[in-house]
């Protein structure tokens, strides 16, 4: 095939679209069994396993209907809970994501899917759309947790749910416009945020019989003081984001006191990404930030010394605990790369002792994968772009390969260094491939974010634009070579581009793209304050939007297109592909669209993923092809 390496095996594309082996591991509060999700064999599975026999069986499908499981996690020793996420329609509208709870037994018996029959006097919640909102697990309580349901759809109440039965029991009445509620680390709700129309609002409370006060009120889209992530050890301590130096950095603060903030960990360079918080006892451990690569740092001794550990056995990995037993003796850890997908280990706190558990994919941890490099792109007005370089295995700059610019989605998101199958897929045919983190990603800043603010298709296109222009300058990329491919965000990315600049790309792939964009504020309207949000994001001004809308203008257009598109996505509806597709075909530019039957916006199934890229490894290969 064009493009290829010699250097590097062919990889079938059944391998980097093959279901994870292991996903979302768990350990029981014991350290005797572990529970995950498995859809190596094509059909997603819930698996239990012994870690004292080493014996492994399914317990539960992880699909019903519409609905696929994400995370099983254990309750007590016996009794599990799956969330399950998917899609539902009401009368045959338009689609809208929904979640449930499922709990059974160790054994796999006792299987109940929890809200199915549970209705209050005047408050049906066993139809609230998302029923997997745990508050708090409530450790110390083996048949209850805190769960948020909204029964209107909108403002959530607090209950007590029985993990057995699926009874439920009011704790926190609805309390509008309060849309997600954060309790303590006893289990007492303590802080709430929401918005009606132009309004946020913090709530917060003393204790479990104190009244509610508003501790902050502003306007919905403008930036917060802070922002809340997470209740500390004592009781009216919480963490949250708020700037320093225009850079999200972590404070904490006494809501009881609603007093200044004391400032806990910052970067100087990029925004602090989350808080580690430790699966023992859910206490503050660290936090995370990002330059090319992620880092942690770790203010608790023990976490510090068993990442040290997973260092030295996992060295040049990224490397997470992600849950432990009761006791902090057992652990699991995660460690990935940019080129090795995540693979599990079983850790012993005390002698840091490591197990291999299972790998997300396992095949491809015995073939050559593509380095991801680091790279800073020159931009308009004299601006430095960061993103990430990835060339086929055996070659170097200066080449000039075929090559794929690839923008990320978001727009307000970031490309991370890590392992990405579709980015290893494209490397792995030959194409280099350039990722940006253009001016509108998150994490180097306020400035860096607000400087893209509604401005898809001009500053992002401008960035995106550079980068696919150094490409050639560096003679890295071929110029008669070069695609651009995105997903979502990114997908509007691809379209925009090659009706701004016809004469820098040889061919376009949207996937799960925007075409329209006065069509999403329309689209987003079935959802709370979605209507706003999206003009928010795009702008409201009817003209620019018009002007920003490659719908309006594919007849500019003089490359092929493909469009690739999940029939019950929920974030870009599939009437975009639909539509783009008829605009391009009445313009007579060469089109292909490839609708997937259930799929949603991230295309999760392998035979979903396998569809997706058999489409673009066909459609890359005929319109770059050596010339």
């Amino acid at each position: 095939m064009s493009g290829s390496s010699a250097a590097a095996p062919r990889i079938p594309i059944e391998q980097f679209a093959a279901g994870a082996e292991m996903e979302a591991p768990r350990i029981s509060p014991d350290g005797t069994h572990l529970v995950y999700i498995s859809a190596s064999s094509g059909v997603r599975l819930v698996m239990l396993r012994d870690l004292q026999s080493g014996q492994t069986r399914q317990v539960l499908r992880g699909t019903g209907g519409s609905f696929r499981a994400t995370l099983c996690d254990f309750k007590t020793d016996n009794r599990l809970l799956c969330h399950f996420e998917g899609v539902l329609r009401s009368g045959g509208a338009r689609p809208f994501p929904a979640s449930r709870l499922v709990a059974f037994n160790r054994d796999g018996n006792g299987v109940r899917v929890l809200l199915q029959n549970s209705l209050l006097p005047g408050q049906p919640v066993a139809f609230a759309q998302y029923q997997d909102r745990i508050v708090h697990w409530l450790p110390h309580d083996p048949h209850h947790v805190l769960i948020e349901l909204a029964y209107n759809g909108v403002f959530p109440s607090v209950y007590r749910l029985d993990v057995d039965t699926g009874a439920l029991r009011l704790v926190v009445p609805a309390h509008p416009p309060v849309v997600t509620w954060i309790a303590d680390h006893a289990g007492v709700v303590r802080f709430g945020y929401g918005f009606r129309d132009q309004t946020a609002v913090y709530v917060a409370r003393n204790g479990p019989e104190a009244p509610w006060r508003t501790l902050e009120k502003f306007k919905r889209f403008e930036r917060a003081r802070f922002e809340p992530l997470a209740f500390g050890a004592l009781p009216n301590q919480l963490f949250v984001f708020a700037p320093q130096q225009r850079r999200a950095a972590v404070w904490e603060m006494d809501i009881g006191e609603n007093s200044d903030f004391r400032l806990v960990f910052s970067q100087p360079e990029v925004d602090v990404e989350a808080l580690i918080e430790w699966p023992t006892d859910w206490h503050v451990a660290g936090f995370q930030y990002e330059t090319d690569r992620r880092h942690t740092f770790y203010i608790d001794p023990q976490a510090q010394a068993i990442d040290s550990a997973l260092e030295r056995a996992r060295p040049g990995a990224y490397h997470l605990v992600v849950d432990a037993s009761r006791n902090g003796s057992r652990l699991i850890a995660m460690s990935t790369s940019d080129v090795a997908p995540p693979r599990y280990d079983l850790l012993d706190a005390a002698s840091h002792e490591l197990t291999p558990i299972g790998e997300q994919n396992p095949g491809l941890s015995r073939v050559q994968l593509a380095r991801m490099q680091s790279v800073s792109v020159p931009g308009p007005g004299g601006i430095t772009i960061p993103g990430y370089l990835t060339l086929p295995v055996g070659t170097e700059r200066g080449q000039r390969l075929p090559a794929v610019v690839f923008p990320h989605g978001g727009p307000y998101a970031r490309d991370s260094w890590g392992y990405d199958p579709l980015l290893q897929l494209m490397v792995n045919r030959g194409y280099a491939v350039l990722q940006l983190n253009f001016r509108g990603s998150s994490g180097y800043g306020e400035e860096w974010k607000d400087a893209g603010h509604q401005a898809w298709g001009s500053i992002m296109n401008d960035d995106i634009t550079a980068g696919a222009r150094w490409l050639v300058d560096q003679k890295i990329a071929d110029p008669a070579r070069m695609c651009i491919v995105g997903w979502s965000y990114g997908g509007y990315a691809a379209l925009i581009g090659v009706e701004k600049q016809p004469e820098l790309y040889r061919c376009a792939v949207s996937i799960a793209g925007v075409s329209d964009m006065l069509q999403l504020a329309r689209d987003d309207e079935r959802f709370y304050g979605g209507k706003e949000a999206a003009l928010e994001s795009t702008g409201a001004d009817k003209a620019e939007l018009q002007a920003e809308s490659p719908i309006l203008h594919a007849s500019r257009i003089r490359v092929p297109v493909l469009l690739v598109h999940g029939e019950d996505d929920t974030t870009v509806l599939a009437q975009h592909s639909h539509d783009m597709a008829r605009a391009l075909s009445k313009s007579a530019v060469p089109n292909e669209l490839v609708l997937i039957k259930e799929g949603e916006h991230s295309l999760l199934r392998p035979d979903m993923r396998l569809a997706l890229y058999r489409a673009l490894e066909a459609f890359l290969s005929a319109n770059l092809e050596q010339r």
